[in-house]
């Protein structure tokens, strides 16, 4: 009799992730598309993740064990023991919300030029609680838009298997950043993809998990880079943006370092990401102040205020033209903050309120921050 092929093949590496694993696992077999195989790997976990895979006896589950090797390596040995037609993956301590392969494999029967389809992500905390939902990013999933930012979360895709035997797996090299080289390579040999509006997945943001990453992160960004870009098939209409990437990679670098409390080296960074493009100062650092606010509104940045003041008070001693607007990105957020906040809270904000008029003088003329200067400092 021929072996039984499910649609799709769901792989979850596992290392050290007995606290999570179960939920993920049981996210899994609750979904309403039931057509699947589960593979967990478990990349030689020295908790109770083993025992944990062992209480789980659904026959479309399969465990596998091999010595730790990364996450990469987790992801390639699954996707070897696989057979689907249909692949995605689940972090061991994110959850799939219970329809995310109906919706995605529905998509993709009826969009047969679709390779690879993205849907969105709650962000939570790691006790569950919802920090916030995503929206609809403004990157297309297309090069150039790529090679400048990752929006895809590897557990909220859904992949055709063919495109994996086209392209290869992960790169085992990389510790970091393994799943923006896989798309990156997947876009330049032509795969389309799509995103669609539902959430499918939630992703779970740690305590610290910024902070641990600077250097890994550093190394990563620009390996996957000088991979990409080292392409003998690459044409002129990528290698034009070869600097423009680079610059990039220096801005996520600098925020890594910024929020791992390395200030001398995120503001090094960023000097470099102006050295290669100078267009980043054109209009008072227009372009480099939008890429600093959007990464102060990332759900992994714990407090969007400490982190730009802290580039505020550091920022590269070559470019002090940058302090004057951050001010004023800073004093925004602080009003939308005390904006958001009740009366009571104003008193104890004071330091914060006059950090507002300081960077924005203009905003005294505002009948709503003139109520909270005569709360905070009157209680009228």
């Amino acid at each position: 009799m021929p072996k039984y092929i499910p649609a799709i093949s769901v792989i979850i590496p596992a290392y050290n992730q007995a606290m999570y694993v179960s939920e993920a696992i049981r996210s899994v077999l609750g979904q309403t598309y039931p057509d699947f195989e589960l593979i967990v790997v478990d990349d030689g976990s020295t908790d109770e993740t083993s025992q944990i895979l062992g209480g789980f006896q659904d026959p479309r589950i399969r465990v596998i064990r091999q010595s730790n090797a990364g996450l990469s390596s987790a992801r390639n040995t699954g996707l070897r023991e696989s057979i689907a037609p249909l692949v995605t993956f689940l972090d061991a301590d994110d959850y799939f919300l219970p329809d995310k392969l109906e919706v995605l494999s529905r998509y993709l029967e009826n969009n047969l030029e679709i390779g690879l389809i993205v849907g969105k992500a709650i962000y939570i905390d790691h006790t569950g609680r919802t920090l916030v939902e995503a929206g609809k990013p403004s990157t297309l999933l297309n090069l150039p838009e790529l090679l400048f930012e990752n929006p895809i979360c590897v557990s909220g895709i859904l992949l055709r298997r063919n495109w994996l035997e086209r392209v290869g797996v992960f790169d085992e090299s990389l510790r970091a950043c393994e799943d923006w080289d896989l798309w990156l390579r997947l876009l330049i040999e032509g795969c389309k993809m799509a995103w669609v509006e539902n959430l499918v997945v939630a992703y779970r943001i740690h305590p610290g998990q910024m902070t641990r990453q600077s250097d890994r992160m550093q190394i990563a960004i620009f390996s996957m880079l000088d991979k990409f870009f080292s392409r003998p098939d690459l044409g002129e209409n990528l290698l034009k943006y070869k600097d423009g990437a680079y610059s990039t990679g220096w801005i996520h670098a600098a925020v890594y370092a910024y929020l791992s409390g390395e200030a001398d080296k995120g503001a090094s960074f960023l000097r470099e990401a102006v050295c290669l493009d100078p267009t980043m100062r054109d209009q008072h650092y227009r372009k480099l102040v939008r890429f600093l606010i959007g990464w102060a509104s990332d759900p992994r940045v714990v407090d969007p205020v400490v982190f730009l003041q802290q580039i505020v008070m550091n920022p590269p001693p070559e470019e002090p033209g940058l302090v004057l607007p951050l001010r004023r990105a800073l004093a925004d957020l602080l009003l939308a903050s005390l904006f958001q906040s009740s009366k009571e809270t104003w008193r104890l904000r004071r330091g914060d309120l006059l950090k507002v008029i300081r960077y924005r003088p203009g905003w005294l003329l505002n009948r709503g921050v003139l109520r909270m200067l005569a709360h905070a400092w009157l209680n009228l």
